[in-house]
């Protein structure tokens, strides 16, 4: 298995890399991006097995945990949310999925929730998933989940109605037969979807999506609870398909969801997770869940035992001090040398524990490939070399971090087995002026303000349908963040030179993640942010042209580039367990997105969890986040 060979090759190289990391130069923490991360395991962590023997039985305790992205009241999912720490508290207040990841990174079904699964191969190619659930799961409010609740939230979230509710993109059931009549509003049945009977439903693939490399994945849905999101409403069945019955209508939802006091988005107040939502407070930002009595475990039966959790928001030069004075009791994911080794001293002062593992994703200047001049590849390659992206990365990690040149992370066993070849096959975009100009001639940016030929100073120009347009980048940035105070003193200057003008705004998190997904008051050129990738990373998705992903966060560089689409779509239908055609594959893919490059990468790093000595049992990595590490976790009083 792919991730269990990738933690023998993370655990082999550890300690060389930790120890590596010894220059203390400028912090430079990242505001983490959300879609998610993946694929690596704890390379040290300060808790010892014998602890387990004090685990409490019951609840008890509290947890303060510090993030640098602002928790935001929006609880429903990542179609409408998808930062960092928001994406990671769906885990803890939605549960009961059908298929899971466990400890090691695989997808399994969930024994917890899934009494029994058949798989079925139609004589027209398609297949069919049928899953029963256990009896006994209830949600927070007592309420008995049956299979109608799975087929509610496929329905739900592939539904016109839905669409309407702040653009929902409704994708859930996208590569179920019927999906796209359903979305339409041709039809009130999904002909893909069928409730079966009160525990059990299924769910047909169409032909077109398979094979696929997450298969497994296609018989996953997770409960909604229908007696709060449509409460006047039914799920019947027919031969037809499912449908829900009663006044399901847009307004509706609108009500029920979306109403920014009792809407269910912004107070989930019945859940399924090992956690209920409590309180969120608007002006500081932080978020309250306390623990969910009803909560029958993970796939492995583990319940919390931590009562109430808080998250804060903390600053990436006093949230050291924070964890010291003991006003949070757990730093995630931290990066940059002064976090770091602020963190260390504590750990070597016996003040704090630490767990550390390499991260799959990287940090990174996302450019929006829909606007004019990101629009174009010479523009976006001029921007890389402009900036010495080795210089930044030791200035930015003091040393905990790598470059990276492509849609990689340290934490893949792509990247592990591939080093050789990307040294060999990649460009690597070193600084240098010159080739970006070359770059800017070719792409027809040789003219002055008053049409005359480029001087050689100063911004340029290109004629585009007869009218003069600069080479101007407009760059979103956030206020507070390291790596943009960075990028500010090294690229300005240096694209100054090559003929570009740099125009910088400052903003905070939600109003940039809204430019970034067209629906704020703003486009911009290029972001700076971070990202993780999913378990279930999907590259044919995120560099799709179909405008089906040019939404809910898929395709958020909006770059509509066939060659980039074919070399991602070529690894979907790629078995699982098949590293032999999907390495060659991979490696086809970043070549290409290294050459056409919708972001300029700057660093992929090693990562850190400072936390109390109060906390006890804890074990974090890249494919077992703190989302889920919460759950083996206690608190003890000193």
């Amino acid at each position: 298995m792919k991730l269990k060979k990738l933690l023998s090759l993370l655990l082999a190289g550890a300690m060389a890399f930790s120890v590596a990391a010894c220059s203390q130069d400028q912090s430079v923490t990242n505001n983490p991006d959300a879609s998610s991360a993946a694929a690596s395991d704890a390379a040290s962590s300060g808790t010892d097995a014998s602890d387990e023997s004090a685990r409490p039985t019951e609840p008890s305790g509290q947890l303060v945990i510090g993030t640098t992205t602002d928790l935001e009241s929006d609880f429903y999912d990542a179609s409408f949310n998808n930062t960092a720490t928001n994406y990671k508290l769906y885990n803890l207040l939605h549960g009961y999925g059908t298929v899971v990841s466990d400890i090691d990174g695989a997808f399994v079904y969930d024994p917890t929730v899934v009494k029994s699964h058949e798989e079925v191969e139609n004589e027209d190619g398609t297949k069919t998933y049928t899953v029963t659930i256990n009896d006994g799961l209830v949600w927070s409010d007592g309420t008995p989940i049956t299979a109608k609740d799975y087929v509610f939230q496929l329905l739900l979230e592939s539904s016109p109605e839905m669409n309407q509710v702040d653009g929902y993109p409704s994708q859930a059931g996208y590569s179920l037969v019927g999906y796209d009549a359903y979305f339409a509003g041709e039809t009130e049945n999904f002909a893909g979807v069928h409730l079966v009977d009160d525990m059990t439903y299924s769910v047909t693939v169409k032909a077109e999506e398979l094979p696929y490399h997450y298969d497994i994945t296609y018989a996953s849905a997770a409960p909604r609870p229908m007696h709060v999101i449509a409460p006047d409403c039914d799920v019947v069945d027919s031969a037809e398909g499912a449908s829900i019955s009663g006044e399901f209508t847009a307004d509706l939802l609108l009500k029920t969801i979306n109403d920014p006091d009792t809407g269910y988005r912004y107070n989930p107040s019945v859940v399924c997770g090992p956690y209920m939502f409590e309180s969120y407070d608007t002006a500081s930002r932080q978020g309250t869940i306390v623990v969910n009595p009803n909560y029958a475990g993970d796939y492995r039966g583990v319940k919390p035992v931590i009562e109430k959790i808080i998250i804060k928001t903390v600053k990436n030069d006093t949230m050291i001090n924070e964890l010291a004075s003991g006003s949070v009791d757990l730093l995630f994911q931290c990066s940059g040398a002064d976090t770091i080794n602020g963190g260390l001293d504590l750990v070597d002062q016996g003040k704090a524990e630490k767990n550390t593992f390499f991260r799959n994703g990287y940090g990174k200047i996302q450019f929006d490939c829909s606007q004019f001049p990101t629009d174009s590849q010479n523009v976006r390659q001029a921007i890389a070399y402009c900036l010495d992206r080795g210089e930044f990365a030791r200035q930015y990690s003091g040393g905990y971090a790598s470059v990276v040149h492509s849609y990689y992370g340290l934490a893949q066993w792509e990247y592990q087995e591939s080093k050789t070849w990307i040294d060999e096959n990649l460009e690597t975009y070193e600084k240098n002026i010159d080739k970006a100009k070359e770059l800017l001639d070719a792409d027809g940016w040789n003219k002055n303000a008053d049409g005359s030929d480029y001087s050689g100073t100063g911004t340029r120009y290109k004629e585009v349908d007869g009218e003069l347009k600069p080479l101007v980048i407009e760059w979103a940035n956030t206020d507070g963040n390291p790596v943009s105070e960075l990028l500010a003193t090294m690229l300005p200057e240096a694209m100054t030179e090559a003929g570009m003008e740099l125009k910088a705004t400052t903003m905070d998190f939600p109003t940039l993640s809204a430019c970034i997904s067209h629906s704020g008051d703003k486009i911009y050129n290029m972001y700076n942010l971070a990202t993780g990738f999913a378990l279930a990373s999907s590259p044919w998705y995120y560099y799709s042209t179909d405008p089906v992903w040019m939404q809910g966060g898929y395709n958020s560089n909006w770059i509509a580039d066939k060659d980039l689409e074919a070399a991602a779509y070529a690894l979907k239908p790629i078995a699982y367990d098949d590293d032999e055609a999907w390495l060659p594959a991979w490696q086809n893919f970043i070549k290409v997105w290294n050459e056409k490059l919708p972001d300029v990468p700057l660093y992929s790093d090693e990562y850190y969890d400072f936390y109390s000595t109060r906390l006890k049992g804890w074990s974090s990595s890249s494919v077992w986040e703190w989302s889920r590490a919460v759950l083996d976790a206690w608190v003890v009083e000193e």
